[in-house]
């Protein structure tokens, strides 16, 4: 049976519903995204590349002079090593860049951008020519929290750099996606209970008419030999019109919404004892206890089929290997396989050494499959 749900206790106005949510793997992070431009190169396409420079440099100084004691920020300019930090299922450890809401592809720039952290405040700034800043709450918490973090962090830098914005629109930006409330919102979210039911593509469709831009976290890859079910989605308020304080509200109230439905889900298919969970949980046992090679998208959503199964208590999964699935997206990542491999002669394929280490923790558990 799942668990209980925890008790609400005294709560306050401000409190966090996802603290109140039976299962802890259904809300994985939630971030948000704040950007901002110098009012003076707001449109990057027409100033030349002095200009370009000088503004990024102005953030950057700007960026270390408003630091308060305990949140100052570490400066790294692009190429330079950049310390590890963790939150929840999110981690920069490998890419620092993993679990933000930027934009695809090469507009983002992300790789090429001055990153600065923010350590006391737990925020995430990138600096580049074409953004000029978008500053990141990188922990955990209700969205309005965040959202209050980076308002003081743009407000403090806003008085000393002037940014570009207008009494009719609101924030100016060469990016029409950031124009208006300059803010973005993403929530990555684990809906294997909805895949299993059969609710998931409505639940999505219904997402996409209220505004809102659903994409997968992880796919299976071309070469993958076994199509996995592909349940880590990243909910993304795409829209920027109103107040930031009604755009984080509105993306509290779906993300809550979300949870319930997935939740709902998971009691029903588990009290049921329904045949699709079992059907579900023996597959990707059985994958993970016997393949032979798999990709890195396809081991990262094995990984977290397990933690669903443990968290709806159809698993007993030891902590020591929970441990080590929750850093297995990071652990054996092509970047990080790629790395090990140059440093030492290795003949297994990547492939083959994430499907041995899939089989080391799944192969114990074949024993609980009823």
């Amino acid at each position: 049976m799942p668990p209980a749900a925890k008790s609400q206790g005294r709560r306050g106005r401000d409190a966090d519903w996802a603290a109140d949510l039976p299962f802890e793997t259904v809300l994985l992070h939630r971030v948000t995204g704040l950007w901002r431009n110098l009012a003076e190169t707001v449109f990057p396409g027409r100033a030349a590349e002095a200009g370009l420079a000088n503004a990024h440099d102005r953030v950057v100084k700007a960026l270390v002079s408003t630091g308060r004691r305990g949140a100052e920020w570490a400066v790294f300019e692009p190429g330079s090593p950049r310390p590890g930090c963790h939150s929840g299922f999110m981690s920069f450890d490998g890419d620092i860049f993993e679990g933000l809401p930027l934009p695809p592809g090469p507009e983002g720039r992300a790789d090429k951008a001055t990153v600065a952290l923010s350590a006391g405040a737990s925020t995430l700034a990138l600096v580049n020519a074409e953004d000029h800043l978008s500053l990141f709450y990188v922990g955990d918490g209700p969205y309005k929290a965040q959202l209050k973090q980076l308002q003081s962090e743009a407000g403090a830098l806003d008085r000393e750099l002037g940014f570009a914005k207008s009494e009719e629109y609101g924030w100016l930006s060469a990016n029409p996606d950031h124009a208006g409330a300059g803010l973005v919102l993403s929530c990555d979210v684990c809906l294997f209970g909805l895949c299993v039911a059969g609710t998931l593509d409505a639940s999505l469709r219904a997402l996409d008419r209220l505004g809102f831009s659903t994409t997968p976290i992880f796919e299976p890859g071309p070469d993958s030999n076994l199509d996995a079910p592909g349940c880590l989605y990243r909910i993304a308020s795409i829209r920027n019109a109103g107040s930031e304080d009604d755009i984080a509200g509105r993306m509290d109230a779906v993300c809550r919404e979300v949870a319930r439905q997935e939740q709902n889900a998971r009691i029903s298919l588990v009290r049921g004892s329904s045949p699709d969970l079992r059907d579900f949980l023996a597959r990707s046992v059985a994958t993970g206890a016997y393949a032979a090679t798999v990709g890195w998208e396809e081991a990262v959503d094995i990984a977290q089929a397990a933690f669903f199964a443990a968290d709806c208590s159809l698993l007993d999964i030891p902590r020591k290997s929970l441990q080590k699935l929750k850093r297995f997206a990071l652990d054996l990542s092509p970047e990080v396989l790629a790395e090990f491999a140059g440093k030492r002669e290795i003949g297994a394929a990547p492939e083959e050494i994430r499907a041995a280490a899939l089989n080391a923790i799944f192969r114990p558990l074949l024993r609980q499959l009823p």
